[in-house]
């Protein structure tokens, strides 16, 4: 069991109030035990990363190449501590022993995609017809609120963390309560990288209490949150009061579209990934798979072969595809939608309970679940569920496809499979969703992008953009001409 504290200022800080976290395939196991925050412990730490930025302190904001070493050590210890950091992966989330190995390689490519960014970040000048000069500079937003999800506790993180160092922020950080523990071990990493003490800082406790008063504190220049879009609608709302700047990675409900002409096994493959990879927790999963009419019955029966061969267990074991949920109150929930599919009458293929034996009993298991012939309008196939359960629906036409992809508040992901370039570029250009995969599903590079349309979210991460997010553009007026012809021109003195 890991004992986790809150990081202010370099130092950890204990309380008297704490909360324990089970083990999702083994719920009598106990992963971390977490001391809880005071909201004077998060005032603390927001008092320091603005003193910090206001000040220049340890010339961070003014020193790049600082941030371009920090990160590149960043990334060298978590790949130093990648078996740690996939064990408590495993242990926290439930995440496959090979899913987590994958998660946390991707979490190091990302801090060092960002090193050297800092010595890259340039503004732009231009001389006017009067001959006086333009100056547009790219500055640090200043102190960065970062609360960030369970479901993939470090890359989510490192999109945040990453570019705000890269820029010359300071960083207050709220994880998600279920993964303290690998929160808490990667702030340590970055605590050994160099950094300054007080530059970044995390503040463990409950959204709600914490959460809220860092969305809500005006010494915090910026919100950066992935989570529920009911929250993120909050988020803003509460944001406006001060116009604090904003970035918003919300809900999915993704459309796999798959026509006729599609290499279909190359597809189910792809449709396996895409749809279950992380037990279906996922806001880029894609829970919605449109089938060409004709090749419906062909696809219905390879989707039911292949979620058969996956094997859904223990998360430690090298060749499990499907681990558990998250908690009870998410297997409850994912229990409920299938339950609903159920009584609004759609066609169970697969799936459909709790697994109750082969030693998961102790665990939060759910088959990969599939129904068919799902109406758009119902609610299994425009909510969230956040879970191993995919919806069918049917396609005539390649506007057919496009009206039933978009027609949904969602935008945030879409895999297009076919053998018709062409048509893809189409399909692609017409649906409205920030992230497109030909051919492919749920890749997401460092060098891409990552964001939503709709109620998807505001802002994007990762790549070029996921630094813009974090700068200021200012500009500088130079009037360096001596006459300065352009105030007489308005004034006779």
């Amino acid at each position: 069991m890991i004992e986790v504290k809150s990081i202010i200022d370099g130092e950890e800080r204990k309380s008297d109030q704490y909360y324990y976290r089970e083990c999702p395939y083994d719920n009598e196991k106990i992963v971390t035990k977490t001391h809880i925050a005071s909201i004077e412990d998060l005032k603390s730490a927001i008092d320091i990363a603005r003193e910090i930025f206001d000040n220049d302190r340890y010339n961070w904001v003014s020193d790049y190449k600082q941030r371009d070493r920090v990160l590149f050590k960043i990334a060298e210890r978590i790949r130093e501590e990648s078996q740690t950091l996939v064990d408590l992966l495993i242990d926290e989330i439930g995440m496959p022993l090979r899913q987590a190995k994958t998660h946390v390689n991707a979490a190091a490519d990302i801090f060092e995609y960002y090193a050297g960014f800092g010595s890259k970040i340039y503004g732009n000048v231009k001389f006017l017809p009067n001959g006086d000069l333009v100056q547009l500079v790219k500055e640090p937003v200043g102190v960065v609120g970062a609360i960030t999800p369970w479901n993939f506790p470090l890359t989510q993180s490192a999109r945040k963390i990453a570019p705000a160092i890269a820029v010359g922020c300071t960083i207050v950080w709220k994880p998600a309560s279920y993964t303290s523990g690998i929160s808490y071990y990667l702030a340590k990493i970055i605590m050994s990288s160099g950094i300054p003490k007080g530059v970044i800082n995390v503040v463990f406790g409950p959204g709600d209490k914490i959460g809220s008063e860092l969305v809500r504190n005006n010494k915090v220049d910026k919100i950066s949150f992935t989570g529920e879009t009911t929250t993120g609608k909050w988020i803003m709302q509460e944001a406006s009061k001060d116009l604090k700047r904003i970035s918003l990675e919300l809900g999915g409900k993704n459309p796999f579209i798959l026509f006729k002409d599609a290499n279909l096994d190359q597809a189910i493959k792809g449709l396996m990934y895409g749809m279950f990879r992380n037990a279906g927790q996922a806001c880029g999963a894609t829970t919605r798979l449109l089938v060409e009419e004709e090749i419906a019955e062909k696809v219905e029966n390879k989707v039911v072969e292949a979620i058969k061969r996956l094997k859904v267990g223990n998360p430690r074991v090298e060749d499990t595809d499907v681990g558990p949920l998250v908690s009870k109150s998410q297997e409850n929930k994912v229990l409920n939608y299938i339950e609903m599919g159920l009584k609004e009458g759609y066609k169970l293929l697969v799936g459909g309970t709790k697994i109750r034996n082969n030693g998961l009993e102790r665990g939060y298991f759910i088959e990969p679940t599939v129904f068919s012939n799902v109406d758009n309008k119902s609610k299994i196939a425009q909510e969230e569920i956040f879970g191993p359960v995919l919806v069918i629906m049917y396609f005539k036409s390649e506007d057919e496809a496009i009206t039933i992809a978009n027609d949904i508040i969602y935008g945030l992901t879409a895999a297009i499979w076919t053998n018709d370039y062409r048509k893809a570029l189409r399909v692609s250009r017409r649906i409205r969703a920030g992230s497109i995969w030909i051919n492919d599903a749920y890749t997401q590079p460092a060098e891409g992008l990552w964001g939503g349309y709709k109620q998807s979210g505001i802002g994007r991460e990762l790549g070029l953009q996921g630094i813009e997010d974090f700068v200021e553009v200012k500009m500088i007026y130079n009037n360096i001409n001596e006459n300065y012809l352009h105030f007489k021109q308005v004034y006779k003195y």
